[in-house]
């Protein structure tokens, strides 16, 4: 079991939130190839809600984590990892590029000086972007990472994957990670879980793996959490901080923890932040003239000048618990202005009934005297 998983939600309100696992990106279902290796059409509108709860075929899996066999794979990650941490930034691409293969590929052929016998230049993604004519083979991953299996990883080559990342991935469930992603520092993606039930995870002693897709073009930013059986869509920007416990349409802003979604995206969505000032620097000649700072508040150092600041936060605090005390009465008074419409509508329902009951009471009285009294007349006849 895992532990994003839930009940389906039906409601209108609710609909951009599943709660329950996702497997397979939905963007699958109109954009058939979604592997790293290829570039799918980008779309500027999300895909529909009825589209992603059609669309989820990835399996949870239970597998002993502890066995001998897992354990040397982990171990072996492990080490490749360490490898790959203690290698500089600036060391050669194609050093660079043999320790990442060593934790993605470590069983691939090899010629017998110990590099890779992989064919062609390895050019790491920082490489291409500084020079457009290059083609990247390998993704810029910034150390340390971590990874624990690293046998079903799949990472696109034109990704980026900044500090501390932390992907606990299994070798029972696929994690890809699409062309062309950005992802923040500190990132942690999870495809591992364990039994909630305590007996569960007393007796069997198990894990259980679920996979984990993020499309092409995906913006990842720092701190942020993935759970597994997440999907998410193609062009998606994924806020600082957020835990993605739900599939994330393509081309959606999606923030908070549980994660909510904000927005659905352009291909032309503007990246000045609302109106914030934004300038292009091309060269770092440039980059060292240019002045870019935020004034510090101003303090003389006496302790009036510390108390007067002192005195203004605290009457901006009591405006606050001034404004939230009158909205409280005021949704008290609509409350209470509620209830007396409740009551009024009740009153009035019963004074109505009552006079339909007199009525039915004296119709039907009429009724019968009036049948009485015909019964009288025909006797005295």
């Amino acid at each position: 079991m895992i532990l994003n998983s839930g009940h389906i939600e039906e409601k209108p309100s609710l609909r951009w939130r599943q709660h329950f696992r996702y497997t397979s990106n939905p963007y699958a279902a109109s954009k058939p190839d979604i592997s790293p290796n290829t570039d799918s059409a980008m779309s500027d509108q999300p895909f529909s809600t009825a589209a992603f709860k059609q669309q989820y075929h990835g399996i949870e899996v239970s597998f002993p984590a502890g066995n001998n066999d897992f354990r040397r794979v982990r171990n072996s990650c492990a080490a490749a990892c360490r490898a790959f941490n203690s290698t500089p930034e600036d060391a050669d691409a194609k050093i660079r590029g043999e320790k990442w293969l060593d934790i993605v590929r470590p069983g691939r052929p090899k010629k017998e000086n110990g590099t890779s016998a992989e064919e062609g230049t390895m050019v790491t993604h920082d490489q291409a972007i500084s020079n457009p004519a290059l083609k990247a083979t390998i993704p810029f991953v910034k150390p340390p990472l971590w990874v624990d299996y690293g046998t079903r990883l799949k990472v696109a080559s034109s990704t980026f994957i900044n500090r501390n990342c932390v992907i606990l991935d299994t070798p029972v469930a696929d994690l890809v990670i699409g062309e062309r992603c950005n992802i923040g520092t500190n990132c942690t993606i999870v495809c591992v879980g364990h039994p909630v039930s305590l007996e569960g995870r007393r007796t069997s002693k198990l894990s259980t793996g679920a996979p984990v897709t993020i499309g092409n073009d995906v913006w990842i930013g720092a701190n942020v959490t993935i759970l597994p059986g997440v999907s998410i869509g193609n062009g998606a920007v994924i806020g600082a901080g957020t835990l993605v416990n739900c599939n994330i349409p393509p081309m959606t802003l999606a923030v908070g923890s549980p994660v909510r979604l904000v927005k659905a995206l352009t291909l032309n969505e503007d990246n000045t932040g609302g109106g914030k000032p934004s300038r292009r620097i091309e060269t770092l000649d440039e980059s060292t003239e240019f002045t870019n700072s935020l004034p510090m508040e101003q303090w003389d150092g006496t302790d009036s000048a510390f108390r007067a600041a002192q005195a203004a936060q605290l009457v901006q605090k009591s405006r606050r618990g001034s404004e939230q005390v009158a909205e409280q009465r005021r949704e008290e008074q609509r409350e209470r202005l509620r209830k007396s419409e409740i009551v009024v509508i009740a009153a009035v329902t019963t004074v109505v009934l009552a006079l339909l009951m007199l009525f039915s009471l004296f119709f039907f009285a009429g009724l019968y005297l009036g049948e009485s009294r015909g019964c009288l007349r025909s006797s005295d006849l």
